[in-house]
């Protein structure tokens, strides 16, 4: 292509930009946990994550594995600030399956606890060949996370 004095125009590189929720994905494939915000599901999981009122007025945070014999000392948190890392505990205790108050996981960056395992993870989820991730996909966070095939950066003499 080219512009009005007849110099050719650069061409312009297509860039991929993988958006928020491709990486929420992958990584919750990747690490087999599912979250569910259906309150059908309260009961039926690993662990579940939700707010109560005390009696006086005041907001609790609840993380448990048994909803119906919640540990006041150990499972109640006063603040929200802290419930995403909490989340990620959960998942490092062996927790698979959670249930998430739909405005707790909007509002305490339960989205962002998952992408940065996202980017903790990077290189594995490139290579775990299970997942449902394009060659396109895999290019672009290779480039994006300056990864490089091991391969052709070795230096190693045989």
């Amino acid at each position: 292509m080219y512009n009005d004095s007849g110099n050719l125009l650069p061409i312009k590189k297509q860039t991929m930009e993988i958006l928020d929720s491709r990486l929420v994905e992958l990584v919750k494939n990747h690490l087999e946990i599912s979250i569910s915000t259906d309150i059908s599901d309260f009961e039926n999981v690993d662990c579940t994550i939700y707010n109560e009122s005390t009696a006086d007025g005041y907001d609790v945070y609840v993380i448990t594995n048994d909803p119906r014999n919640v540990s006041v000392c150990e499972e109640v948190y006063y603040y929200d600030h802290d419930l995403a890392d909490q989340f990620h505990e959960q998942m490092r205790y062996g927790d698979r399956t959670f249930y998430v108050d739909g405005d707790i996981y909007n509002d305490c960056y339960f989205e962002d606890k998952l992408i940065e395992l996202f980017v903790e993870n990077v290189e594995d989820i490139i290579e775990n060949e299970e997942l449902d991730i394009t060659l396109e996909e895999i290019n672009y966070l290779k480039e994006e996370y300056e990864l490089e095939n091991e391969e052709a950066n070795s230096t190693e003499v045989v």
